[in-house]
């Protein structure tokens, strides 16, 4: 039995294996004189497929229920409560046969959202003219006459003779039907019209499908109408009459498996195309997850774009940033963005080391890499730890007496700003102006924005590729650390931005000639070790106070560090997206993927495959995971200064919770906007109780 709102079914449910299942619950309604069993021929098919199957009886269709109220609205209003009971990440599609077609109807014209689709099979437009009624009428005077028995003819014709089993089977269900349910079922129909208008008016994914010799209620041609009019698919089953499901079942299976894969894939595609809208995301998560099991590999158009390839499962992702036939989009960059050209910053970026491959790529990069080791890099844990202790001590003048603080103007983008300007040479007060410059910029590979936005990115470039150009080029001058530093980090005497310490002499090195590129290369160096950093702050932050029990154990034991800094890259990365164009013919999932195509890896999709990790939901900052999460990439991009970026979390993270245990949200937060491509937190108000 299943249990509903509106009270118990008797139903028959069919489980796909777990590597198969999408999630997405299949609910099958049977016609006047079926039953659940109707639809057992269809149930291997559709859990292989990965669909949760669910065949049910009306309720009073077989036993007293103690109503007499057996209209299409009412068991529609049934079926609502049983959409609602099998549950599911995604809502149904629900099949109805024959009688069960307009009790599917019925649903669909009252709650369309309930439905992921709707399917009729030997159900047609109405039974409200003279010829249905007369059929109807007829029906129900010979079942006053003879009873049950009347039926028997209509399953001999569809149970073969030597059948035994199932014909006895159905024998015993003509005893237990109930009369009342059938004469009132008859009696709705008689008033159910044409209502295909409204059909097309939910927007909902319709099939109509009948045999191709179903002639006795309605024509192929007024199927056929119905199903123009409708805005539905139509579905003509060779070999099969009023029941398909039963007379043919593997080719019904496969229609409606057809149909589904269809639905499935618009509804990804929506799924997607909200995902890359120019706002703020404060859960993709959902999302990330409905596209993985439904369509894992999804081909999508993006408007006024190339065609690409979506993927969100781990081995997808890992192999399209570890195989050399995907290069990055610097290499195509009108792929991605065809006004590419227009915008100096999103140029300039599109011709940097990191966006290109070869000798672009890979002499800078291996440079920095070695630059960027711990015995060689310009900042080391020590520098890192001074200017954490420095800005906590400003964190807390701002927390005093109980006020509401933002962490991320007030922790983050000092932070992150003052060490990456100790890594690149760079003078505090640019360091400071650079990175409140480089939250806006970060839109700068956003997939579409608002036309402040793109204002706001154009204004951010300029200044961060005159500001850097303008150090790296003219030198810097005297005790420049000192400038706009807090006075309890000069007193420190912390290294400061000596030249020939920092990295942007590197980057002058390796593009002695200048131009767009070496800009593109100073932008990229300094967004990339600044953003990701700020980003793993708030976004870390956020997490440990939303599970106070992690927080604490973190507190508690400075070892966990690490661990925590790992699972915080998993669970919620600062780089959501990886791009890569195919350079030559390949597959993910069956899929073909031409050269010339964009792919997209949704890492933040990839590092909550549950084939990568079990409870992958869980923010757990005691897992161990056999591969590193895919947030700073694999391969030949792998981003140089992931280390440095670890660094900085796993020192600020304990310093934070041990001298603030009384820190706690006191809002929902801000996301960035647009987040689609790099994921950050604008705004994250936190106040410390133990203060007020």
């Amino acid at each position: 039995m299943l249990e509903t709102a509106r009270g118990a079914v008797s139903a028959l449910r069919a489980l796909p294996p777990p590597a198969a299942d999408t999630g997405v619950p299949v609910v099958l309604c049977p016609g006047l004189i079926g039953s659940k069993e109707d639809f057992l021929p269809l149930l291997p098919a559709l859990a292989a497929a990965g669909y949760r199957a669910y065949a049910y009886d009306y309720r009073g269709h077989y036993h007293d229920d103690r109503t007499d109220d057996h209209s299409i609205r009412r068991h529609a209003e049934d079926l609502i409560a049983v959409l609602d009971a099998v549950g599911g990440a995604d809502p149904p599609h629900v099949v109805g046969h024959s009688y069960g077609g307009f009790v599917v109807r019925a649903a669909a014209l009252a709650q369309p959202r309930r439905l992921g689709s709707a399917a009729f099979i030997g159900s047609g437009p109405g039974m409200d003219g003279p010829k249905h009624r007369k059929i109807l009428g007829g029906f129900d005077h010979t079942l006053s006459l003879e009873g049950n028995a009347v039926m028997w003819p209509v399953v001999r014709r569809l149970v073969p003779e030597d059948d035994v089993a199932r014909r006895e089977f159905w024998r015993t269900r003509l005893r237990l039907m109930r009369p009342a349910f059938v004469r009132g079922a008859l009696a709705a129909l008689a008033g159910e019209s044409d209502r295909a208008g409204e059909l097309r008016a939910t927007r909902l994914s319709l099939l109509v499908m009948h045999g191709h010799r179903d002639r006795k209620l309605w024509s192929a041609a007024e199927f056929a109408g119905y199903a123009e009019r409708a805005g539905a698919t139509l579905a003509v089953i060779d070999g099969a009459s009023h029941s398909p499901n039963l007379e043919r079942p593997g080719v019904t299976a496969e229609a409606l498996l057809r149909f589904w894969a269809g639905t499935d894939r618009r509804r990804a595609l929506r799924t997607f195309v909200d995902l890359v809208r120019p706002s703020a995301h404060a859960d993709p998560y959902p999302a990330y997850e409905r596209l993985r099991r439904v369509a894992p590999v999804l081909p999508v158009q993006l408007p006024g774009k190339t065609e690409a390839v979506v993927l969100t499962r781990y081995a997808d992702c890992a192999r399209l940033l570890q195989d050399a036939a995907f290069v990055s989009a610097g290499e195509a960059p009108e792929l991605l963005t065809p006004t590419w050209r227009d915008h100096r910053l999103v140029r300039c970026l599109y011709q940097s080391f990191g966006w290109r491959e070869g000798p672009a790529h890979l002499p800078l990069r291996t440079a920095l890499a070695r630059r960027l080791t711990p015995r060689r890099c310009p900042v080391q844990q020590a520098d890192v730890v001074a200017v954490a202790a420095s800005v906590l001590d400003d964190f807390a003048a701002q927390l005093a007496g109980g006020a509401t603080v933002n962490l991320a103007d007030a922790v983050a983008v000092p932070f992150a700003s003052l060490v990456t300007g100790r890594l690149l040479g760079i003078p505090d007060a640019d360091a400071l102006r650079l990175g409140a410059a480089a939250r806006a910029g970060s839109a700068a590979f956003e997939p579409f924005m608002t036309p402040r936005q793109r204002a706001a990115m154009a204004a951010a470039g300029d200044t961060i590729i005159d500001t850097l150009s303008s150090l790296a080029g003219d030198g810097l001058p005297g005790p420049a650390h000192e400038q706009g530093l807090p006075g309890s980090v000069r007193e420190q005497g912390l290294p400061g931005s000596a030249h020939e310490q920092g990295l942007l002499g590197l980057v002058r090195e390796h593009r002695p000639g200048g131009g767009e590129q070496y800009q593109g290369d100073l932008a990229l160096l300094y967004g990339a070790a600044y953003d990701s950093p700020a980003s793993l702050i708030t976004l870390g932050a956020r997490l440990l106070l939303e599970h106070p029990a992690q927080a604490a154990a973190l507190r508690d034991d400075p070892a966990l560090a690490d661990r925590a800094v790992e699972e915080i890259l998993r669970f919620d990365p600062p780089v959501q997206v990886a791009v890569r164009i195919a350079t030559e013919p390949c597959e993910f999932g069956g899929v073909p993927v031409p050269p010339g195509t964009a792919l997209l890896g949704i890492l933040g999709a990839a590092n909550r495959d549950p084939s990568y990790t079990g409870n992958p939901d869980a923010f757990d900052i005691t897992r161990r995971t056999a591969r590193p999460p895919l947030s700073f990439g694999t391969g030949r991009h792998y981003c140089p200064g992931s280390a440095l970026a670890r660094t900085h979390a796993r020192v600020l993270f304990p310093m934070l919770l041990r001298r603030f245990p009384g820190l706690r949200l006191a809002g929902p937060p801000r996301f960035r906007a647009p987040g689609t491509m790099l994921r950050g937190i604008e705004d994250l108000p936190v106040v410390n109780r133990e203060a007020c």
